[in-house]
């Protein structure tokens, strides 16, 4: 195993597929659907920008845990 920073670099290649995923559930909000299925988008958008945020979080604490 490597250092916290190695971890954190592979925590950011590991969010690339979510990352991915918001972009095609954003293209698709912009689609004609139906009110249900646009709820349904949105709500699976905002776990994945928790998933995100929750994930930039956790990098920024490994790159920089041995500067304090």
């Amino acid at each position: 195993m490597g250092t916290l920073y190695d971890l954190a670099q592979e925590y950011k290649e590991n969010m690339k597929p979510v990352e991915e995923r918001i972009e095609e559930l954003e293209d698709l909000l912009r689609k004609p659907l139906s009110a249900e299925k646009k709820r349904c988008i949105r709500h699976r958008l905002n776990v994945l920008h928790k998933m995100q945020l929750d994930n930039a979080r956790t990098i920024r604490e490994m790159e920089n845990y041995y500067e304090t």
